[in-house]
């Protein structure tokens, strides 16, 4: 029965990439931004906790340019944000796909003035709006928006999707033709050895292997092209970017396939994916390399617990059994959108090692497949179905916690292993003052005891509990400091240095800011925040305030654990 449900879920995953580049095969599309396009990023490609969902276009480093609309459609959604996309616009079209555009740095003026209304009459900067069908209409190449550098945008450029808008499925642009051309081939930087068990071997050693590269006429080959010496059950991952035209600028890769012995025994295609599957990014990957070398590596096996459905029909996942004593020779062929190939070709040898296995020590077997649970008089945690990619050898030790805390410090295995799903972590605290329950906190600790980072929680009956999908080293804190409110264009609290704006930078050291509340006489107006920055910003507004006069300006900004700090200046503007 299971192998059934596995070829009908490959079957349909089939169907579901045929359907999605036939969607974007033939779109009447124009591009959201003039030529000539760089680009910063690739759809598909590996982001921590998420894959890449679009297209990065650069804006050479400005602000400011005109955004256009594809093709004809109405705007379904509009965000504002502090963090993600920022600023950002959906429109949905008559062909049953929605178009996205992130990191904007304002709207069509009618846009504007909506969500202007909107934030002022909800007294917010943050918004969600689903404007009706016919509110706001736009046809093929009308201005839509400018590019910006708002949310979590590392740098100004925009973020363009496309997505079925019923499945939300998010839908390869590069198959929409757009103009863009691309003959670079990618480039294939390593491959990685992973033993499967504790009694598999690599060389002499039972942990996994980085084996480097070079370029050879017709592909790739190992820099030492020696046969791998393997036993037991094995997989391999690849390290890959590539490139479009001229651009220098490295990117994701659209496909790999793993081929044993000229058959292929595992590949994957990033067509489109479902959106709320992207976390499963953490499973593609070696999550464990990024968070120890800053290194993307996609897996060529699938892990138990990985439910993606962006694979071609495999075998055994992926998964080979080398224990047959013969040598078996390997070709992984990496592709990008435009049917650009590289190849790296390898060999191994089935050679046991006669080293003894490897004996590790933990706490207690977790499965990815069931819910799991640890608890003692220090702590407890509950792990639910679907939270773990496999099987994990759950290890807890406690140790003295850190200056200022109260509780020990206990380490759950390392930052190193991903969690899909929150899982339920609760702290006991001792002796904690009664007048300070409500500022307690579980906080992660650096390796080097020396860095806290708010993580929350909540207190009860001497027990703090969180949700948290991170593992690491816990312990808790409370948190009664103030954030702290820096002006930046106003001296003295009296005289402004800007005449356009007022600023300030806001800052909380520990559980981090909830929320901020900017008046002038005694009226909310709109402060945008730049949370990357820490930037709070108002523009002058003469429809609000009135100019040649006297005000008071008070801002209260406040942290998650109700700790609020209050600026008050008397300006003339």
């Amino acid at each position: 029965m299971r192998l059934l449900c596995s070829i009908l879920l490959l079957y349909l995953s089939g169907l579901l990439n045929v359907f999605a580049q036939k969607k974007t095969d033939n779109l009447p599309i124009t591009s959201p931004l003039k030529a000539p396009w760089f680009f910063a990023g690739d759809f598909g490609e590996l982001r921590p906790n998420h894959f890449h969902s679009g297209l990065d276009f650069r804006t050479q480093g400005k602000i400011g340019l005109p955004v256009y609309a594809v093709k004809d459609g109405y705007v379904s959604r509009i965000g504002i944000s502090p963090t993600g996309y920022g600023n950002v616009l959906y429109l949905n079209h008559p062909d049953g796909t929605t178009t996205v555009y992130g990191h904007l740095r304002r709207f069509h003026p009618k846009i504007q003035d909506y969500v202007r209304e909107k934030q002022y009459t909800r007294e917010s900067f943050a918004m969600n709006l689903t404007p009706s069908s016919g509110d706001f209409y736009f046809n093929k190449g009308d201005i839509i928006a400018w590019s910006g550098n708002s949310g979590s945008s590392g740098g100004p450029h925009l973020h363009f999707e496309i997505r079925d808008t019923k499945s939300e499925r998010a839908l390869n642009p590069l198959f929409a033709k757009l103009g863009i051309t691309d003959n670079s081939t990618p480039n294939i930087i390593a491959l990685y050895a992973y033993p499967l068990n504790e009694a598999t071997n690599i060389g002499k050693d039972r942990i996994k292997k980085r084996f480097e590269t070079i370029r050879v006429p017709g592909g790739y080959r190992l820099k030492n092209n020696a046969p791998i010496e393997v036993f037991g059950k094995i997989g391999f991952g690849i390290q890959a970017e590539d490139y479009f035209n001229g651009t220098g600028l490295k990117c994701g890769i659209f496909s790999a396939a793993l081929f044993c012995d000229k058959k292929e025994v595992f590949g994957f295609k990033m067509s489109d994916f479902l959106f709320n599957d992207s976390r499963y990014a953490n499973a593609q990957a070696d999550y464990e390399e990024h968070i120890k070398s800053n290194r993307w590596i996609e897996r060529l096996f699938r892990l138990p617990g990985n439910y993606l459905d962006i694979y071609s029909p495999s075998i055994n996942n992926g998964i080979l059994n080398l224990e047959d004593g013969k040598g078996h020779e390997f070709e992984i062929i990496v592709s990008d959108a435009f049917k650009n190939k590289a190849s790296l070709k390898f060999k191994t040898i089935s050679k046991k090692s006669l080293n003894p296995l490897i004996n590790r020590s933990f706490t207690k077997e977790f499965f990815f497949d069931r819910e799991n649970d640890f608890k003692n008089d220090k702590i407890r945690i509950e792990i639910p179905k679907g939270a773990l990619y496999e099987n994990l050898k759950f290890i807890w030790k406690s140790a003295p916690g850190p200056g200022g805390s109260y509780c020990a410090l206990h380490q759950i295995n390392s930052i190193a292993v991903p969690v899909h799903i929150p899982y339920s972590l609760s702290l006991k605290v001792d002796r904690i003052p009664e007048n300070l329950e409500n500022k307690a906190l579980i906080v992660s600790v650096d390796s080097k005891n020396s860095k806290k980072r708010g993580i929350g929680g909540e207190y009860s009956r001497g027990w703090v509990t969180v949700k948290t999908t991170v593992m690491g080293n816990f312990s808790v804190a409370v948190d009664q400091t103030p954030p702290t409110i820096t002006p930046l264009s106003i001296k003295d609290k009296k005289n402004l240095t800007d005449p356009a704006k007022v600023q300030f930078r806001i800052n909380d050291d520990l559980s981090g800011i909830k929320s901020y509340r900017g008046e002038f006489d005694g009226k909310w107006v709109l402060f945008e925040f730049d949370e990357k920055e820490a930037l709070l910003t108002y523009t002058f507004d003469p429809e609000r305030i009135s100019y040649k006069k006297s005000h008071l300006l008070k801002l209260v900004v406040t942290d998650n654990r109700d700790n609020s700090s209050e600026y008050k200046a008397i300006i003339y503007k």
